[in-house]
């Protein structure tokens, strides 16, 4: 298994950009650049159709790839991968934090995508002439334009991949001088996340996590502050953060939103299990759904993207097993392993009536049954990790084990082992195309998997 890691990890170094060069001059296919910035993805290709430049960085690509090289470190105490976790931590401050160090009380905003290559030129009306440097925070399609002052706009899920990440930094990297700069920007986390539990009273399920948390095209912008807008997002969702601080009543009204959502997936398919998508409490981002309803209709237009349900199933799993490793026992806790084992049966009576299939449902739309309609083995990494933490707190041994098997022997199918996509684990290599987020996701998946 570590030899599995220690060949992700090969192929990332194998595609760092060259380092001879000046920032600003990088271009080319490479995952990673050489001071840490992490491509969301290392080829060519502009990213969601051209939405945003395709040598973009994207806060869920850094943030997951620091994620899964610390739980390499956790997994195997080589010191060389917790080396490589704190270069990335390091861009991820400077680049997407405005380089602003974490402190005991100030607020502390990110932005959720930098330039990851040579600059380019504002696509902004009457603002064409101005670039865009490497490193420097944009704004997407169809501008492609600079922020303005104070602007930033950080995706809600990211403050839990945030929060848990510089957690474990906290927790793993006991001998740098940097320990007390990890319990800042973990401290930091807690007081955006906990904004979502202060909002008005008459706000559905408070406590899940909303779209965005931002100040962005404000006229003129505020000073320091942001609001959280948008609808919830299944996909965004994860109770982890409010274990960390103790509320349960927060997670809880999360829990009871994934809940619902099963329930609405189940209304709208006749399955039980995976997840309706969205759920609209306001107007702010309606696209064209309703209000109090759950929907396909969101201002992320992927909303059948099959990350957006193995990622809340391991999130809650991953939740429920710390309760239980904790002696946790409340409400949230038996709704965590209510919705974990709903959608851990769904999974092992799908892979049990497709015995044959190398890959597992990554699109799921309205009205219809879950598909296996092309390869993305980052998704089987997120099953892998759900069903071991269901293994973790407790679920149905046959079950768990009939799952993790197939999903661990799945995701192995796909590392490439030869050329120089050797290590990745891109469906088509010929292609030179693997996303920075799919990178961290698999080595956590590997991690956890080594752990036991």
């Amino acid at each position: 298994m570590t030899t599995a890691i220690d060949n992700l990890d090969a192929f990332i170094h194998r595609w760092t950009a060259r380092s001879e060069k000046s920032p600003g001059e990088y271009s080319g296919n490479y995952i990673i650049t050489p001071e840490g910035l992490v491509r969301n993805n290392m080829d060519e290709e502009s990213g969601r159709d051209g939405y945003y430049h395709f040598r973009a960085s994207t806060s869920e690509s850094q943030v997951m790839m620091a994620r899964g090289y610390l739980k390499a470190y956790q997994a195997t105490k080589n010191i060389h991968y917790l080396t490589v976790a704190r270069t990335i931590a390091n861009a991820l401050i400077k680049y997407f934090f405005f380089g602003v160090i974490p402190s005991a009380n100030a607020k502390w905003h990110s932005h959720w995508i930098v330039n990851g290559g040579a600059a380019f030129h504002s696509k902004e009306k009457d603002h064409e002439s101005e670039l865009i440097a490497y490193g420097e925070a944009y704004e997407c399609w169809p501008m492609w334009r600079k922020l303005r002052p104070n602007e930033f706009a950080t995706a809600g899920d990211s403050l839990h991949w945030f929060m848990e990440t510089f957690d474990l930094f906290y927790l793993l990297d006991t001998t740098s001088n940097m320990r007390n700069q990890w319990l800042a920007a973990k401290n930091s986390m807690y007081r955006e996340f906990q904004m979502i539990s202060k909002s008005p009273n008459n706000i559905s399920y408070k406590g899940a996590i909303p779209f965005e948390l931002g100040n962005k095209n404000a006229n003129p912008p505020s000073l320091g502050g942001g609001v959280f807008v948008g609808p919830y997002y299944a996909g965004y969702q994860n109770p982890i953060p409010w274990h960390f601080m103790k509320d349960y009543t927060a997670a809880a009204n999360m829990l009871r939103f994934l809940i619902d959502a099963q329930t609405a997936y189940r209304t709208s398919t006749g399955i039980m299990g995976p997840f309706a998508p969205v759920y609209h409490y306001d107007a702010s981002m309606l696209s064209g759904a309703t209000i109090n309803k759950f929907s396909w209709k969101g201002p992320d237009p992927n909303t059948f993207w099959g990350g957006f349900q193995y990622r809340p199933f391991a999130a809650v799993a991953n939740f429920w097993q710390q309760c239980i490793t904790s002696k946790t026992n409340n409400q949230a806790v038996t709704s965590a392993a209510t919705i974990s084992t709903a959608f851990l049966t769904w999974l092992d009576t799908w892979l049990t009536a497709h015995p044959a299939e190398k890959n597992i449902p990554v699109t799921f739309h309205e009205g219809a049954a879950p598909i296996a309609n092309y390869n993305e083995p980052h998704i089987i990494a997120l099953a892998l990790k759900g069903s071991l933490y269901c293994k973790k707190a407790g679920a149905n041994p046959q079950i768990v084990t009939r799952v993790t098997g197939r999903l661990y022997n799945m995701l192995m199918s796909y590392q490439v082992t030869k050329g120089d996509m050797a290590g990745s684990y891109a469906p088509d290599p010929t292609r030179h195309s693997f996303n920075g987020f799919w990178a961290g996701e698999i080595m956590d998946a590997l991690a956890l998997h080594t752990i036991g």
